[in-house]
């Protein structure tokens, strides 16, 4: 028997996923984001949709920002608990 585990999602798509999550629960726009960050809307769209990859030092900014530890938005758990 084969046991077929189901692969975790890239790390890019949890991180954007967790930032999304974590933006709208404390009732943040993109726009407010970027602007904590210091970045443009369009990026914060960008990392939200993993079309790109952020650096340690934007996960950095983005956590600090939104007032949490980079770990929490580097959890592969966090969006799946919230999706389902």
């Amino acid at each position: 028997m084969v046991n077929k585990k189901r692969s975790a999602p890239p790390l890019k798509k949890v991180f954007g996923l967790n930032v999304r999550l974590e933006r709208v629960r404390q009732e943040l726009t993109q726009e407010e984001l970027a602007h904590r960050v210091g970045r443009d809307q369009s990026y914060i769209s960008q990392i939200e949709s993993a079309s790109i990859v952020a650096s340690l030092d934007v996960v950095d900014q983005i956590a600090s920002a939104l007032a949490v530890s980079p770990t929490i938005l580097l959890d592969p758990d966090l969006g799946r608990s919230s999706t389902t």
